[in-house]
């Protein structure tokens, strides 16, 4: 479900499949885990993940939350179109930092 990277100092979390109930507790278990190692630059790239539920929406705020109190940042990348429309939906596309592009989300930081 997660794959992750370094790029310059940003830790890059690909996320693929559904975060939804089910998945939900262990990825945001994995993420808050990579936070409190010490990686408080993340970029969630959202282009392989299917699908966001309500629940999986949660996991962002906690994670963001969690790096920004780690006083570093949370960024999101590359939705699908159907994550994009949940989180258009939900606003949390205004109170998260969403890029369409990668390279935009790394160069925001």
């Amino acid at each position: 479900m997660i794959t992750t990277r370094h790029e310059t100092g940003i830790l890059i979390c690909e996320l693929s499949g559904r975060l939804d109930a089910t998945s939900s507790d262990g990825v945001a278990t994995e993420l808050l885990a990579l936070v409190a190692a010490g990686n408080g630059k993340l970029l969630l790239c959202l282009k392989t993940l299917d699908y966001v539920s309500s629940i999986g929406l949660r996991v962002f705020v906690r994670v963001a939350k969690a790096t920004h109190a780690a006083g570093g940042a949370l960024k999101l990348c590359s939705p699908t179109s159907s994550v994009a429309k949940v989180l258009e939906i939900s606003g949390m596309d205004n109170l998260l930092d969403l890029h369409t592009e990668e390279s935009a989300a790394l160069a925001a930081f």
